[in-house]
C-alpha cells in the first residue's frame, strides 16, 4: 500500500509530458465547413510539422511563414497559436491589416474554432449567473481566457497596436501592414527574453515585408525525393534541365495548344505532370502525398541570425491544388499583366517586381540560339524601322510557319537606301516603318516608292482596349483616308502598343517561348530590349495606375522596332500560314477592287 500510495503522489508532481503541436492539434481541433476547405479534425499537412514545433523551441523566437494559396497557412496558425494558449498561455495579439479583417475573422472563424477545441474552451471564463461562456469577457476583439489574454487589432492605427506587453505577437498579412504599424507593434515584445513573433503573408513587394523578412531569416525550402530517382528536388515553376535550359516545370501534351492559340483545357488537365529536373521523370498528383511525407527543410542562408526561422512554400505543393489547375490558371491569366501578378504573388508566394528589366536582363542569353548574326532563318523574314531625326533604328526577324521567331539583323543606319540594302540582303518579304514625329511627310512618300512592300505605321490610343490593329489606306501627299484603297495610296497600320509591348515583355522573359536572338547579339539590342520596365504612381486622384518606364542612358528604339514587327506579322498572318507564298495581305491592291470585309477587318483573337 506504501508502494502504491508513492507512485500516485510522484505522478502528482512529475513533469507533465507534453504532447507535440501536431499531436495535440489532430486530438483537439476540430474545423468546421465555414472555417476550413477541409472539415473534420485538424490535419497537419507534413511541411507543417517542422515551423508548428519551432514554436516550442526556445531557441527560437521569430517564424516566417511566406506560403502560396491553399498551402494550409491558416490552419496550421490555428494549430500553432491555439496550442501555445492551451500549452503555454501567455498574453497574444494577433494584428491583421485592418479592424475589419480581424473582427471578421475572430467571429467567423476564431470563435467557432475555440468552441469546438476543449484545451481552449476549458480556458474560457464562465458567467455566474448562466454557467456559459462569458461574453462579456469573450468577445471577438479581446479574449479574455483564465491564464491569458488575447487581443486582435486592426493596423489602422498606432493606437490600436499600443497596450500592456506581450509575449507572443502574431503579424498576419504583413505586407498590407504599415511599417510603422509593425514597429509599433514590436514594442509590445521588447525587453521580454522568451516571445515568439509570428508573421505570415503572401508577398507583395520585394522590400519591406514578408519577402524581405524571408530573406533575413535562414530561407528554408522544402526537398522532397523524386519517385523514380530519387534524387531530392524542390517544387519551382520554372527550372533548369539536365542541359541547363530554362523551361516550365509542369508540362502538357503539345497537341492541347489549339492552331488558334488557345488551349484545349481538357487535355491540359488529363496530360499534365510536373518534370523531374534530375531525370525528366513524369511526377503526378498521386505522387504528391508519399513525396511530401518524406520531405524535409533545408536553410539557404548560413548567416542568418540563429533565432529566426523563415519557410518558403509555393502552391505547387498545397495538397488541393494539383498540377493542371495550376497550369490552366496560368494559361488563362498569364495574358494579362494583373492576373500574371496575382499568379505569381498568390500560387507561386514570390514578389512583384516592378523593374522587369533588371529580372528580364539576367536571362537574356537563355534567348540565344546557335547561329549567326544575318542567317535566313525562317522562311518569311519582317524588318521594323524606328525613325529618329537623323537616322533609322532597324530589327530584321524571321518567322517560320508555327510562329517562331528568330533576329537575323538589327543595327542604326542614315538613310532610306541603306534601309533597302538591308532589306534585299535579308531577302525580307514586308517592313513596316514608323511615321510619327517630324519626318512625317518625308517618310510618307519614301513608303509610296516602296508600296508594294512596306507599311507605314504609328501607336494609335483611340483603338478599342483589345484591338491590336487598324488599316487605314492613306495618301501619302495629302494625308487623305477617304476613298478606296489602291495604287495612289499607302498601307497604314495603326498599332495598338499596349497589347504588343505586353506580348514582347512576356516574350523577353521567356514567359513565352519560341522568340531567339543570334549567338552574341549586341549589348546595344539587349540594353534596349530591356529598357522599359513597368511601376505603379498613385494620381492626383489617388488612384494607383500601372505606368510604363525608361531606363535612364537607354534608347527604346530597338525596342519599339520589335513592336512593330510582332504587329506586322500579326496582321499578315505568319503564325496562320498554310500555303507555300506570302500572305496575300502582302500583295499590291488592285486600283478599284473592293476588298473582303474579313480581310479589310481582321484582328487576332490572342496572342502567338
Amino acid at each position: 500500500m506504501g508502494s502504491l500510495l508513492k507512485n500516485e503522489i510522484g505522478k502528482l508532481f512529475s513533469p507533465r509530458r507534453l504532447q507535440p503541436p501536431v499531436d495535440w492539434a489532430f486530438d483537439n481541433c476540430v474545423l468546421r465547413d465555414n472555417v476550413s476547405e477541409l472539415p473534420g479534425s485538424l490535419k497537419v499537412f507534413p511541411y507543417a510539422h517542422e515551423p508548428l514545433n519551432a514554436l516550442i523551441d526556445p531557441t527560437i523566437s521569430k517564424i516566417t511563414l511566406c506560403w502560396g494559396s491553399q498551402s494550409s497557412k491558416t490552419t496550421t496558425m490555428y494549430a500553432g497559436i491555439g496550442y501555445l494558449l492551451s500549452e503555454f498561455p501567455k498574453d497574444t495579439l494577433w494584428i491583421m491589416p485592418s479592424a475589419e479583417n480581424a473582427r471578421n475573422f475572430s467571429k467567423g472563424r476564431w470563435l467557432p474554432f475555440i468552441d469546438d477545441c476543449k484545451p481552449l474552451k476549458d480556458q474560457c471564463p464562465l458567467s455566474a449567473a448562466t454557467g456559459r461562456v462569458d461574453s462579456d469577457k469573450i468577445t471577438n476583439m479581446r479574449q479574455e481566457f483564465l491564464s491569458c489574454t488575447l487581443t486582435f487589432a486592426g493596423a489602422g492605427s498606432e493606437n490600436n497596436v499600443k497596450s500592456a506587453p506581450v509575449a507572443y505577437l502574431v503579424l498576419d498579412e504583413i505586407d498590407e501592414i504599415d511599417p510603422d504599424i509593425r514597429l509599433a507593434a514590436l514594442e509590445r515584445i521588447k525587453g521580454r527574453r522568451e516571445y515568439k513573433i509570428i508573421q505570415t503573408s503572401t508577398p507583395k513587394e520585394e522590400t519591406g515585408g514578408i519577402w524581405e523578412e524571408y530573406l533575413y531569416g535562414d530561407q528554408r525550402t522544402y526537398f522532397m525525393p523524386c519517385p523514380h530517382c530519387k534524387e531530392s528536388i524542390e517544387f519551382t515553376w520554372r527550372q533548369k534541365d539536365k542541359r541547363g535550359d530554362s523551361r516550365y516545370s509542369i508540362k502538357f501534351a503539345e497537341e492541347a495548344k489549339l492552331e488558334d492559340g488557345t488551349y484545349d483545357y481538357d487535355m491540359v488537365a488529363s496530360t499534365a505532370a510536373y518534370l523531374c529536373p534530375c531525370c525528366d521523370g513524369e511526377i503526378l498528383d498521386a505522387h504528391k502525398p508519399t513525396m511530401v511525407k518524406s520531405g524535409e527543410w533545408r536553410s539557404k542562408n548560413p548567416n542568418a541570425p540563429a533565432n529566426h526561422r523563415s519557410y518558403h512554400l509555393n502552391s505547387l505543393y498545397a495538397p488541393a491544388m494539383t498540377f493542371a489547375t495550376l497550369m490552366i490558371n496560368w494559361l488563362q491569366v498569364s495574358s494579362s499583366m494583373h492576373g500574371l501578378k496575382k499568379f505569381v504573388q498568390g500560387n507561386l508566394a514570390e514578389p512583384w517586381k516592378d523593374d522587369w528589366a533588371n529580372q528580364e536582363q539576367a536571362d537574356a542569353n537563355e534567348l540565344e540560339l546557335d547561329y549567326q548574326r544575318g542567317d535566313l532563318r525562317g522562311e518569311y523574314r519582317v524588318m521594323g524601322v524606328d525613325t529618329q531625326t537623323d537616322s533609322f533604328w532597324y530589327v530584321v526577324r524571321g518567322f517560320d510557319r508555327d510562329g517562331i521567331s528568330y533576329l537575323i539583323d538589327c543595327g542604326q543606319v542614315a538613310s532610306f537606301s541603306e534601309l533597302d540594302i538591308t532589306y534585299d540582303m535579308h531577302k525580307c518579304h514586308a517592313a513596316i516603318i514608323d511615321c510619327a514625329g517630324d519626318r512625317t511627310s518625308e517618310i510618307y512618300e519614301e513608303v509610296f516608292k516602296r508600296r508594294s512592300k512596306w507599311f507605314g505605321s504609328r501607336g494609335w490610343k483611340n483603338l478599342q482596349g483589345d484591338q491590336p490593329y487598324r488599316l487605314q489606306m492613306k495618301d501619302p501627299f495629302t494625308g487623305d483616308t477617304k476613298g478606296r484603297g489602291g495604287r495612289s495610296k499607302i498601307r497604314y497600320l495603326h498599332v495598338n502598343k499596349s497589347i504588343y509591348e505586353e506580348e514582347l515583355s512576356r516574350l523577353r522573359s521567356r514567359q513565352l517561348s519560341g522568340f531567339h536572338t543570334f549567338t552574341e547579339t549586341p549589348q546595344v539590342y539587349y540594353d534596349q530590349l530591356f529598357s522599359t520596365y513597368w511601376t505603379r504612381e498613385t494620381d492626383r486622384s489617388g488612384h494607383i495606375k500601372v505606368v510604363k518606364k525608361l531606363k535612364r542612358s537607354k534608347g527604346d528604339h530597338l525596342w519599339d522596332c520589335e513592336i512593330l514587327v510582332r504587329a506586322l506579322s500579326k496582321f499578315i498572318g505568319i503564325a496562320r500560314i498554310d500555303r507555300g507564298s506570302m500572305p496575300t495581305m502582302l500583295d499590291e491592291p488592285a486600283p478599284k477592287k473592293k476588298r473582303d470585309a474579313s480581310t479589310r477587318n481582321r484582328s487576332a483573337t490572342g496572342f502567338w
